[in-house]
């Protein structure tokens, strides 16, 4: 199965060690995983892991460029804690015309995101998360044993 992971701004301090985390779930479970992202969070999440234990095998594009370049994948999981996170995950949803689930998360959670990912039919997942990742992680754990 190939998984794509959808990066936005790289801000709230959760989104790297989550993301981190969730491509070790999903190369345990033997999927393939390349991660589209802002150029910022694809530096730091090279920065994060500089002998490639976690990133071995794994592809990286840049957000605008997964829009341009596309290829199957099976399922897409978007992480959001802004509407421009929203507005990826939708687009590339339409784009890709894959399986598309969203996480979101932040200090507070923006029930207007989520209202924008259920009216295109993408599940979500959310957690109350900024600086500590363990609730973010703890769904992320949800969406693979659920979809993958």
């Amino acid at each position: 199965m190939r998984v794509m992971i959808l990066l936005g701004c790289p801000e709230p301090p959760v989104l790297i060690p989550s993301c981190i985390s969730l491509i070790n779930m999903l190369k345990e479970k033997g999927c393939e995983v390349v991660i589209s992202a802002n150029p910022a969070a694809l530096k730091l999440i090279e920065s994060a892991d500089p002998e490639k234990y976690y990133l071995k095998d794994v592809g990286a594009q840049s957000i605008d460029g997964g829009l341009k370049n596309k290829f199957p994948v099976d399922l897409i999981i978007g992480m959001a804690h802004n509407d421009a996170a929203v507005n990826y995950i939708i687009t590339y949803k339409s784009v890709y015309d894959a399986k598309t689930v969203a996480m979101v998360f932040g200090k507070n959670i923006n029930n207007e995101l989520i209202e924008d990912l259920m009216d295109e039919e993408i599940p979500c997942q959310t957690a109350k998360a900024f600086h500590n990742p363990t609730p973010v992680i703890v769904k992320l754990k949800k969406i693979v044993e659920e979809y993958v």
